[in-house]
């Protein structure tokens, strides 16, 4: 195969393989895009889903307790009685509601539903959890094979007669109703035989039937009669906690989905075409370019035969014509080399000996082992150069062919030599290495340290400077970081003369660039506060900021409170932060401070989160923390926990002492000298007893 094929091929191949590489990237590029999309599509869909479901449940619950309150003072528990209680109770219970009244064992007692239509909704295992109060059940519910519904419970305790569970009931459509109004899209309800129980459109699920797991979130595009349809589906949990089917919903993505696979379909087929034109190319340019190298090719081979009579041909350009030049000059330097080759032959014997004087002059450089056996080498082949130990004459062919054999001898003795000396000379070579690259990784660490301690030190200016005296409450905090820098942060400031605002948050991992994502943070949250808005305000403009550009998937919990000083009213919101304690310092009384279900920050745009007050008495204090106090572990792997911190905060509380250096103790001494693995942040605000209150 000639060599301008070669090359033709392997450039062509090269080619083939640079263009399908940058195709499959792009494919997996789009692919990986589609899934992204997807993941944030089923994570906002199951949210949405669960604060659905919640609200409707905690209004169940709600009318559930108002209702076991009438069965409570029912005069008696048969059914008539029971059946006439709910029929006349159409002021308390919404319309469409279902209602059971159902015995501890599970019976049911009455129903404004046929019983012959229904089953009891909750089992006895259900009923024996809602009893022993360890939960008030409120949840999805699947009734039969053909309904879903969202259930509250409530226990009605009669003096007379053993409790009475109240359930009541709701169609689950009317979620699946306003989830489809939220989002936009048809939405469904499966079980979990895969079979559709509820939807806002069963023609369209009919017609698309998309086949997703049951017990797992995924995600696929389904192609029908040309349209493409996008499938999400999450498990949806059970009131008593297993999956109880799957929520599934259809959108429509063909113009998006249609639009980006024909811009693929159409860069595979040019990238094709222009690949096919540019190999074609190639080899007509090399055909023509090598044309003068073969030439020169043939004049090579006829001098490695030793023909110095033919001469070379000049043609093509650049390279190629050099080679042709250069052939020219060969062949003229080997017509002088066979003039000079008698005249070399001659000098040859008295450069050799010069040179061994030089060899053993060159040994004495080395180390004394080395020294000795390069020696003992010369000695050797200098006594016996043929191996043979005879003193007989040599023939004529035999004394033509001894400078080459001496040569040979001294090409030997170089080769030992040289193999020694660089042996030596690449010991010594490591050691510098070795040095060079300790003397380079100590002063990195060190430059590394001293940078590491300047974040730290500029992530510790970052903390709030405390606040001037003033009659109404006394406000502290500290943080500790689990490395040199951290994600933790708090802040109070007064926002007007009349208003005190307070944040703790913990931003997800460690290191530099939680640091960063952290002082961003503090920084929106300050600033939008002293704005006036409301904590709620506060945090869903922070929110839609942070998770905008958020492509490390970063996000942080945070608490943030707002104290009308002169009312002692705190209007407050909570993004997925531990709930801050309230101590009553007269009662030695310890609550948790009762917090929405909201999720953190820059997980996603666009939330709303719930603003909560509550009234702050006078000789309150409210604790304020992260996970890193709740979330230490000793070396038993056993977690300081709630209730511990709970008993610490009520004994300081008991004792009147410093709460944040008592529960940092606290924390210091169960550790037990087990590495921490996150920062550790305590903040106490104190109102003071003679705080009175002003309702200006």
């Amino acid at each position: 195969m000639l060599l301008r094929t070669r090359i033709t091929l392997l450039l062509s191949l090269a080619l083939i393989f640079m263009i399908f590489a940058l195709i499959g990237l792009g494919f997996v590029r789009a692919r990986l895009s589609e899934a992204q999309l997807a993941d944030i599509a089923i994570a906002g869909q199951q949210s949405l889903w669960e604060s659905l479901v919640s609200d409707q449940a905690e209004d169940l619950i709600d009318m559930a307790d108002r209702f076991s309150f009438r069965v409570t003072n029912a005069p008696a528990s048969d059914e008539n009685t029971l059946e006439a209680l709910i029929d006349n109770s159409a002021d308390l219970l919404a319309d469409g509601l279902t209602v059971q009244l159902l015995s501890t064992g599970g019976e049911i007692l009455a129903s404004n539903a046929p019983t012959f239509r229904t089953r009891p909704i909750l089992g006895p295992p259900a009923l024996a959890r809602l009893l022993d109060g360890h939960q008030a059940p409120g949840g999805l519910r699947q009734e039969t094979p053909s309904r879903y519904v969202v259930a509250g419970a409530s226990v009605a305790v009669r003096r007379n007669g053993p409790p009475i569970v109240v359930v009541l009931m709701v169609d689950a459509l009317s979620i699946l109703t306003e989830l489809s109004e939220r989002l936009g899209e048809p939405s469904y309800l499966v079980s979990l035989r895969g079979r559709m129980v509820a939807g806002t459109d069963p023609a369209l699920f009919s017609l698309v039937a998309p086949q997703l797991p049951h017990r797992t979130a995924d995600a696929q595009i389904i192609s029908v009669d040309d349209r493409l349809f996008f499938a999400a589906g999450v498990p949806v949990p059970d009131l008593m906690g297993p999956p109880a089917g799957q929520l599934v919903t259809l959108r429509d993505a063909t113009d998006s989905l249609s639009a980006s696979r024909q811009l693929e379909r159409t860069g595979v087929i040019g990238i094709s075409v222009a690949s096919l034109v540019l190999i074609v190319a190639l080899y007509v340019f090399l055909r023509r370019a090598f044309a003068p190298l073969e030439a020169s090719i043939g004049t090579l081979s006829a001098l490695s035969k030793g023909d110095l009579n033919e001469l070379p041909t000049i043609g093509g350009s650049g390279e190629i014509r050099r080679i042709g030049e250069a052939l020219l000059v060969f062949r003229r330097n080997a017509l002088r080399l066979v003039e000079q080759e008698e005249r070399i032959a001659r000098q040859r014997r008295r450069q050799e000996r010069v040179i061994k004087r030089q060899l053993e002059r060159l040994a004495g450089t080395l180390d004394p082992e080395g020294q000795e056996a390069i020696q003992a080498d010369l000695r050797a082949i200098l006594s016996d150069p043929d191996g043979t130990g005879s003193a007989e004459p040599v023939p004529a062919a035999g004394q033509a062919a001894r400078p080459n054999e001496e040569l040979a001898m001294l090409t030997e003795v170089l080769q030992r030599m040289s193999q020694r000396i660089s042996a030596q000379h690449r010991r010594l070579t490591e050691l510098i290495a070795e040095l060079q690259a300790a003397i380079i990784t100590r002063a990195r660490l060190a430059g590394l340290e001293q940078e590491l301690e300047i974040a730290r030190e500029l992530q510790l200016s970052f903390l709030p400077k405390p606040l001037p005296p003033h009659p109404a409450f006394t406000v502290d905090g500290f943080m500790e970081t689990a490395k040199e820098v951290g994600g933790d942060f708090f802040d109070y400031f007064m926002i007007d003369e009349r208003r005190l605002g307070v944040v703790v948050a913990d931003v997800s991992g460690k290191g530099v660039a939680a640091a960063l994502f952290m002082a961003i943070t503090r920084t929106l949250i300050k600033a939008t506060a002293m704005t006036g808005s409301s904590p709620a305000e506060t945090l869903k403009d922070v929110n839609d900021f942070l998770a905008e550009d958020n492509d490390q998937m970063m996000f942080v919990t945070l608490f943030h409170g707002v104290i009308d000083l002169p009312t002692r009213t705190m209007r407050y919101a909570n993004a997925g932060h531990n709930p801050p304690l309230l101590t009553d310092l007269a009662n030695g009384v310890v609550t948790e401070l009762p917090s929405a279900r909201d999720p953190a920050l820059a997980v996603v745009e666009g939330l709303e989160f719930e603003e909560m007050v509550v009234q702050l008495e006078p000789g309150i204090r409210l604790f304020m923390f992260t996970d890193g106090v709740t979330e230490a572990f000793n070396a038993g792997e056993e977690a300081f926990g709630d209730a511990r911190l709970q008993a610490v905060v009520r004994a300081a509380d008991e004792d009147e002492a410093d709460l944040n250096q008592v529960v940092h103790n606290a924390v210091i001494a169960f550790e037990g000298g087990a590495e921490r693995a996150d920062d550790l942040t305590c903040v106490t605000l104190h109102i003071h007893p003679s705080l009175r209150n002003d309702p200006s």
